[in-house]
């Protein structure tokens, strides 16, 4: 389970509300508050075509799945360290991201949580795609909530669906490489696959607020909580998410030995 996500007792307190959503068993929504049940639900219609935020990498803003939902306070930005991989928990046949996003919305600015907007940076759906969850994620480091002591250094990246017994679609990880490319390449992290990165922990459910955590620039969720997140196959996968992560950045920078990357930055029009 993600610890940003849902609780067993609140989806039993809440099943009527969820379903209500027609969300039942997505574990994404606030179960024990009216916010889920009252939700507006997503207008049906075509999704509009991604950005291409860089070659090869194409990401929907946040306006095509939360015009209507806006943040509900600031957000400062971030001294980005490390990536942190995290999943949600919830089914893997989601018809449509959209509207998980939305119920992780509801769930996370809600009463279990009162943040101001979704937790995670950026969501990748079963099908590859890639939407823009924190507002302002796609124009810079803006700080995300957490409950992993990380807030304000991890760039937050969250699969959708439940990594516990099954891997994620090949699309999905090949949308997660393309993705931790550009965060690696836009705040020059070190992605050899023996990188480490050291913060002082502003308090989790594994490390006391001002402990000294060390741990890889591309790590998952329980790295930094008691969580499952992103489930057993999901953090197995880690070490060859990173080594393909580095060795693509290797490939690809033609000037000779590795060095930091060159920020590639965001063209929006």
């Amino acid at each position: 389970m993600c610890d940003c996500q849902w609780t067993r007792r609140e989806v039993v307190a809440g099943a009527v509300g969820i379903a209500a959503a027609g969300l039942a068993g997505y574990g994404v929504a606030d179960a024990g508050s009216t916010t889920a049940a009252t939700l507006a639900p997503l207008e049906q219609g075509p999704v509009p075509a991604p950005l291409e935020v860089a070659s090869g990498l194409h990401i929907h803003p946040r306006s095509d799945w939360g015009a209507d939902l806006p943040p509900k306070g600031a957000m400062g930005t971030e001294d980005v360290r490390f990536l942190l991989v995290h999943h949600t928990a919830s089914t893997n046949n989601a018809p449509d991201p959209r509207s998980v996003i939305r119920q992780t919305y509801a769930y996370q600015t809600g009463p279990a949580k009162r943040w101001p907007d979704v937790c995670y940076h950026f969501m990748i759906g079963a099908d590859g795609s890639i939407w823009e969850a924190r507002a302002g994620s796609l124009d810079g480091p803006v700080v995300a909530d957490a409950t992993g002591g990380n807030q304000g250094y991890a760039q937050l990246i969250c699969l959708i669906g439940n990594f516990v017994g099954e891997a994620p679609t090949l699309a999905a990880q090949d949308s997660l490489m393309r993705m931790m490319i550009f965060l690696a390449d836009r705040y020059e992290i070190d992605s050899a696959p023996a990188a480490s990165v050291t913060f002082v922990s502003r308090g989790s459910n594994r490390y006391r607020a001002g402990s000294q955590i060390t741990t890889s620039t591309i790590s998952g969720h329980r790295d930094c909580s008691a969580t499952a997140c992103p489930g057993d196959v999901g953090y197995s996968l880690l070490p060859t998410w990173r080594s393909r992560v580095h060795a693509t950045r290797l490939i690809r920078d033609d000037a000779g030995p590795y060095r930091s990357a060159t920020r590639l930055g965001v063209h929006l029009s």
